[in-house]
């Protein structure tokens, strides 16, 4: 112990005669409270001291209080997240709400003007096999749906009911390989039998030749099968090709409704007007 203040005395003594110093100008005793100049001239020789000590001390207030107003302001960010978050949920849910409060209101207006007897259903889910086109329905048996009901929407046509089971229906696509109709063009007047191709298409087929029909012309059931109410719209003429060779032209018809994303659909609560056999649409 001894020998560390014998190395250390000259410092530990400065910086106890600068303690005093600094003690004695900033709290000066009574006594010498009147010595004005002496104080101002310590005052003076300190100021840098002064000013390092005060600047350290505003430097570590400003920064701790930058660190609590910083913090407090990231909460409120994740507040403001979770509110606008929230918000824009709601207003996803009023928007579909809004969509769908639309369809419906399409859905019976269409019903009331088509003059046959309907009933509204949900599309509940799709066939997934990549060979058949059919959607589901949530009306069944108990709703009186039956196989070789039309299923249309204001848009155009669906399809037809395939089968049907306690609250559900099975319901087959115009676009499905075994879907048929008597269909006509709306234009020309011209009949053909159109034939689902799978996708969003079907083909024309028995069209000649020599019989009118061109790109843009919109197809319509005919009515005259009794599978699908006359006048429903199917689609719209895509392509017409007239082969060198074969008896019939090749022509392609993109459906007016997108099938894959119907989500209400009406199902026309008649049998058809011809003998229907179920298992061969």
């Amino acid at each position: 112990m001894g020998s560390f203040f014998r190395k250390w005395w000259r410092l530990l003594a400065a910086v106890f005669l600068l303690s005093v110093a600094i003690q004695f100008f900033v709290r000066p005793p009574a006594a010498l409270s009147r010595a004005d100049a002496a104080h101002a001239a310590g005052s003076f020789l300190f100021r840098p001291v002064y000013a390092t000590v005060d600047f350290v001390r505003h430097g570590i207030s400003s920064l701790w209080s930058h660190y609590i107003a910083l913090a407090g302001v990231s909460r409120e960010n994740d507040r403001l997240r979770r509110e606008v978050a929230a918000l824009r949920e709601k207003l996803q849910e009023n928007r579909d709400s809004l969509l769908e409060n639309r369809r419906l209101k399409e859905l019976l207006q269409f019903s009331e003007a088509a003059g046959k007897k309907t009933i509204g259903a949900r599309v509940v889910g799709h066939d997934i096999s990549p060979w058949f086109q059919s959607i589901f329905i949530d009306a069944g048996v108990e709703a009186g749906v039956e196989p070789g009901m039309a299923v249309v929407t204001p848009a155009g046509g669906i399809g037809r009911v395939h089968k049907t089971y306690s609250g559900l229906a099975e319901v087959l696509l115009v676009t499905d390989g075994r879907f048929t109709a008597d269909v006509i063009v709306e234009r020309s007047r011209v009949r053909a039998i159109s034939e689902g191709m799978g996708g969003n298409l079907c083909r024309l087929k028995y069209v000649s030749p020599t019989q009118d029909v061109v790109a843009g012309d919109r197809i319509l059931f005919s009515g005259f099968d009794g599978s699908m109410p006359k006048g429903i719209l199917l689609g719209t003429v895509v392509s017409a090709d007239r082969p060198r060779e074969g008896l019939f032209q090749k022509v392609q018809v993109q459906c007016a409704v997108n099938l894959q994303a119907a989500e209400e659909v009406l199902v026309v609560l008649s049998r058809p007007s011809i003998p229907f056999r179920a298992g061969r649409l």
